[in-house]
């Protein structure tokens, strides 16, 4: 960066009330992103709305240096949504909203609102993060997306070497253990937290789940061991399959949040797994792989408007 600009910046934020009394300030400034500024408040607001068990960590300076530079990354790719002219409709939000509610199964009266509040979040809030998903979807389209072309030969070999991954499954036996956080505030979710991780490490060590599910868990299941039987996996929201896609039988999830509680799930046994043609799921190989590039191409998009940008961090 230029020295004039550089001075420029040094004026402004002593302008602004840098020193003693200020650094303590909601409104202390916490980086520079070319002419937008993030302020501890951000920060710290990010900060509470963050998975539990690293809002617990929130005091460590590394997690706090992480978090930030995700919010520097966010300034940056909303400045080219900015730049690009992209939008969303609010019939657009309305129905990525409806379909999460029916994906998580709250499409009960006050349910969803009772999930969001256990979250922290208003509907105004959740709306928000919505819209910057699709508008950050539609802008990695534009800009990466669109350009990818993905070679026949290219799926096939992607399928071979991931074979295991596209088995049929018939079912999954699954167990669990749940503690439930029903009107509890902050903190008590945190110590139910600890508590979950403390059974998980026990589960890890050998313990007998079946065992530990009877005396923690507050599902009906726990007086059978937290046995919940096989389940078609077509059965199962879609976010917990993808969390059970990569377990084999015998293993455990990590600590899973739900609305209701938190969760620890067994896969007791997986039945019938066959395998696919490569025909029969080529759709979900190209989406796979497709992903995958796009994550690749993003990263590096991403680093190149970090390269061109005047980013200052005062944390």
């Amino acid at each position: 960066m230029h020295k004039r600009k550089q001075w420029v910046w040094a004026f402004l934020l002593w302008g602004l009330g840098f020193g003693t009394g200020w650094a303590q300030s909601p409104n202390r400034i916490v980086a520079v992103v070319n002419d937008q500024i993030i302020t501890l408040h951000e920060l710290e607001k990010s900060l509470k709305q963050i998975a539990p068990d690293l809002a617990e960590k929130a005091g460590d300076p590394e997690i706090r240096r992480q978090l930030l530079a995700r919010l520097i990354d966010q300034k940056l790719i909303d400045m080219q949504v900015k730049r690009l002219g992209i939008q969303i409709t609010e019939e657009e939000v309305d129905k990525a909203v409806e379909r999460i509610k029916e994906e998580q199964g709250l499409t009960a009266a006050g349910e969803f609102v009772r999930a969001l509040q256990k979250e922290g979040l208003t509907e105004a809030d959740f709306r928000n993060r919505i819209r910057e998903q699709l508008l950050r979807y539609r802008l990695v389209s534009r800009e990466i997306g669109s350009r990818i072309i993905i070679p026949e030969d290219r799926l096939r070999d992607f399928f071979e070497k991931n074979k295991s991954k596209y088995q049929k499954q018939e079912g999954i036996h699954l167990a669990l253990i749940f503690l439930s956080t029903d009107g509890l505030g902050d903190e008590e979710i945190k110590s139910k937290r600890k508590k979950m991780e403390e059974i998980r490490e026990r589960l890890l060590k050998g313990e007998d789940f079946a065992e530990l599910a009877k005396q923690y868990s507050q599902d009906p299941s726990a007086s059978t061991g937290g046995d919940l039987g096989v389940f078609d996996p077509s059965e199962l929201d879609p976010n917990l399959r993808e969390t059970l896609a990569g377990l084999q039988a015998g293993q455990i999830t990590p600590v899973l949040q739900t609305s209701r509680g938190l969760q620890l799930i067994k896969v007791v046994e997986i039945i019938g797994n066959k395998d696919v043609d490569f025909k029969q799921v080529r759709e979900r190989v190209y989406n796979d792989l497709f992903q995958e590039e796009v994550d690749k191409r993003f990263a590096e998009w991403l680093e190149k408007i970090r390269e061109r940008s005047h980013i200052q961090v005062l944390l």
